[in-house]
């Protein structure tokens, strides 16, 4: 697997972008083998729980990842620092609706382990971006 590699001297805005894809697609990876192997052994619902777990930290992560971005061009601390919170606490808040919305709507046949098992691959994934981009800023300076 080729991963992308940047120089120290990239854009913050494509160091979260570079970031953002590497982390959304072992997110999706590991959601898709949990899924399939929820399949196994739950059917249908199962694998449909799976991928609701591990989709809506997805589409959490998406959203940060945009919301942060907002802050490329900031040199002050304090400023970038604030947009990373609003950015997490924007995706808990959408993983928090995403899955309010989910049990609303698939109430009766959600297999609760499958979608927790995806949704804390995910979640872990999630957090291993943010501490590779710590990381990258790190290495700058």
């Amino acid at each position: 697997m080729s991963e992308e590699k940047l120089p120290a001297s990239a854009p913050e805005n494509e160091k979260i972008s570079v970031i953002f894809r590497r982390a959304a697609k072992w997110q999706s990876i590991s959601t898709s083998a949990i899924a399939l192997v929820a399949y196994w052994f739950a059917g249908f619902p199962g694998l449909i729980s799976a991928l609701i777990g591990g989709g809506v930290v997805l589409a959490g992560s998406f959203i940060a990842s945009r919301i942060a971005k907002r802050s490329e061009h900031s040199t002050q601390a304090g400023a970038i620092l604030i947009n990373m919170l609003i950015a997490e606490a924007i995706k808990i808040l959408v993983i928090v609706l995403l899955l309010w919305l989910s049990f609303k709507i698939y109430a009766g046949s959600i297999v609760l382990v499958a979608l927790f098992c995806a949704l804390a691959a995910a979640a872990i994934l999630s957090g291993t971006a943010v501490y590779a981009l710590n990381s990258e800023s790190d290495k700058q300076g």
